[in-house]
């Protein structure tokens, strides 16, 4: 009986139901069926997955985008704090060079007025010796 049914395009499946289709096509549909769920499912959760990882991503991105400008600012700082240093060493070495000069000035006066010292008292010993 199940030929002539075949015949006429109806089938007869496992739980003798009358089916449109064969036995074999309805169960491969069926396995289609749950195999693009679960394709389905997997891609919902494959998307889920780059969502996260995008959200991670721009999060790290802005955290290195933070930590960039905070090194650039610290060079700035760095670089600034090496020109002070220099402007004050070259500030520094002028004024040693002033310094200098002074002393050499107050050691040639020095030596003046030991001289001038010592022949006034040159002087004051002749006038004691005279006298």
């Amino acid at each position: 009986m199940s030929e002539e049914l075949a015949k006429v395009g109806l089938y007869i499946d496992d739980l003798y139901l009358l089916r449109v289709i064969e036995p074999e096509i309805a169960n491969e549909t069926n396995d289609l069926k749950h195999d693009c769920t679960s394709y389905s499912d997997k891609l919902q959760d494959f998307q889920t997955l780059i969502q996260s990882f995008l959200k991670i991503t721009e999060e790290f991105g802005a955290e290195v985008e933070k930590v960039k400008i905070r090194t650039i600012g610290i060079q700035n700082m760095v670089k600034n704090l090496s020109k002070q240093r220099e402007s004050e060493n070259q500030q520094i070495q002028s004024q040693i060079v002033e310094k200098s000069l002074e002393l050499e000035r107050l050691k040639i006066e020095l030596q003046h007025l030991q001289r001038l010292e010592s022949e006034q008292q040159e002087i004051m010993d002749n006038f004691y010796q005279t006298q």
